[in-house]
This record gives structure tokens, sequence and C-alpha cells, in this order.
């Protein structure tokens, strides 16, 4: 799955109304970001939400917007999806559509190594060009609107979201947002690539497509996009992606991150989280299992995780020594 940076498309709620609180012990179920304004206007004081803030009921998301902090995730998807809600739903603008790495935290798309720190939208009513206003940034362009509502609230289509996001962002964190889009189903590379015709002559075409050139919707989580690239970028060959192996008797062992069929060498992207806790040590057992069994398939295995990928340079020359070995 898209991993720890991703959020389940049917678990997101932005734009469906806070519960009406009916009295102090409500402002601790308080599970969407929502204003003073908003907490006022169902009955509770400054001083009931000064106190709920020190019992810890209550947690300052950003300037102005709170929530209790029983229903963060602590995701860097989920906090951004809160805020840029909230924006939106009390916006004095109709019309407006959250866009760019917003709308991507609401799509359910991972937005590791994107900034957050402001809410991004579109406001169709500007003249092209954008601006910022607190921490929300607007923009409009000259292109058809591409928009689809989310528990009715607009935000901009798959497929824009992901080349606004390969216009104005690194490579490898746009790439990462692009794989999720294609194997989540949001959208199709001939969706991007319309999107690719309509900023022909707009700033951060070149790198959008460069960032299209690169996508693959095998691509199971941020860590394997982020492998892929930094592997590739450094000479290594571009492996095979989600790969069934099977024993001497025909009989399925594994279904691989990347395969190096020639030197018979498979590649394992591994989140640290995955091994984390009680069940983690079950995880454990059930991967050396796995492990074993590839090996004995006459396969050779490498395993590396996020710390790894940050010296991608020692993980290139890792890899690239393990190719270089004669296959058994």
């Amino acid at each position: 799955m898209f991993g720890v940076s991703a959020v389940a498309r049917d678990s997101v709620e932005p734009f469906v109304g806070l519960p009406r609180p009916m009295g102090m012990d409500d402002l601790h179920r308080i599970e969407h970001a929502t204003t003073r304004h908003e907490l006022h206007a169902r009955g509770h004081t400054d001083h009931d939400i000064h106190l709920a803030q020190r019992a810890g009921h209550l947690e300052l998301l950003t300037r102005g917007l709170l929530i209790s902090p029983q229903y963060l995730d602590g995701s860097r998807e989920q906090r951004h999806r809160e805020i840029a809600v909230a924006r939106l739903r009390t916006s004095r603008t109709s019309g407006r559509a959250l866009a760019s790495v917003s709308a991507a935290s609401v799509l359910g798309l991972p937005i590791w190594g994107l900034a957050t720190q402001q809410v991004v939208m579109v406001d169709p009513s500007r003249s092209p060009g954008s601006r910022s206003t607190g921490g929300i940034r607007l923009v409009t362009d000259k292109r058809p609107a591409a928009t689809t509502v989310v528990d009715g609230g607009l935000v901009t289509a798959p497929a824009r979201t992901v080349i606004d996001i390969a216009r104005s962002s690194s490579r490898i964190p746009a790439i990462a947002v692009g794989d999720a889009a294609l194997h989540d189903g949001l959208c199709t590379m001939s969706d991007l690539e319309n999107e690719l015709d309509l900023i022909a002559k707009m700033s951060g075409a070149a790198r959008a497509r460069l960032v299209v050139s690169q996508l693959n919707g095998l691509a199971e989580s941020v860590l394997e996009s982020r492998s892929r690239i930094e592997l590739t970028d450094r000479g290594i060959r571009m492996p095979e992606l989600q790969i069934d192996l099977y024993d001497s008797w025909g009989r399925w062992i594994a279904r691989v991150d990347f395969y190096w069929r020639e030197q018979r060498t498979v590649g394992e992207a591994d989140g640290e989280s995955k091994y984390a806790g009680e069940s983690g040590v079950a995880v454990l057992r059930k991967e050396k299992g796995r492990s074993d069994a590839i090996v004995e398939a006459d396969n050779r295995a490498i395993h590396w995780g996020w710390s790894d990928v940050d010296d991608a340079d020692g993980l290139a020359e890792r890899v690239r020594r393990l190719l270089a070995r004669p296959a058994a």
C-alpha cells in the first residue's frame, strides 16, 4: 500500500460538519479542525476552550484552528488535510477548490517532501497569477477548470493535482505523488498527458514532463518510488517491479518490490514501522521465512529502509556490488 504516508480514500471526511457539542465534556470529541468562532457558535466560551487546551482535550493545529488530539494519527497528510479543509470551509469566497499539496492530502495521496506551510486553493474569480494571504496561497490560471467533489467540497482533479505538484515541487516527491495516483486508480497516464498539453506554455512544463516520464503505477509506497529513482539516478539499471517469484516446482514464493532478473537479485524496500510492536515480531518471523525461500530458490536479496535511502550513494554502491557478483 502507499505506506505510512498515504491516507485511505474512504477514510477522508474533510467536509463533514462537526457534531454540535452539548457541553464542556464534548470539547474532547472535536474530530475535525474547527475555529474558535465555530466553537463559540456551539455555545462554548473562550474560557471553556482555554481549559480544554490546558487539560489536553484540544490542540492548536495552526493559528485559529483546534482539534481533539486523540483524532490525530501523526501523519503529515492528516494534519495538512484538516487545516486545508477547515480553511476552505471558512473561506468567504465561493467556488474555490483545494489544489496542489492540499488537494493531494484530501485525495489520499502522499505528501512526503512537499511544502505544507500554506494551504493552496484555486480561485477562479481572480485574474491569472497567485498571491498569499496568511496561511493560504491563492492561484488561478487560464486552463479549463478540473475539479472533483470530495464529501461536498471542491478539490482539483487527481491528474491536475499531480501535474501542478510536478510543475512546482522537487522531482522525487512529485514522482511519489504521481506513482500513488496511478497505483490507486485515481488517474491514468492518458489523463496526465492531457494535463501536460494544457501547460505546454506555462512555467514548470518541462519539469512536469520529466516527472510524468518517470512515473510507474506499480510502486506501492513512497519508499519504493524514492528507492527506484535514487538508484536509477546513480546508474543502477532499472529493475522489474512487483515480480512474482516461484520455486523449482512452480510454487509461488513471494511478490518482490524490485527484481534484477539477469543477476537473480531481489531488492526489498522495507518501512521500519512494519516491524514495530508485538505484531511486528510475527511479521519479522514471516519475513524471515519468506527471505529464506527467496534465497533457497537461487536468488540473492538485499533489504533497505528509509535510513539507507537517506544515504542514497551508499545504497547504490551496495546494490552495484551485489549486482556485479556472478549469479549462482
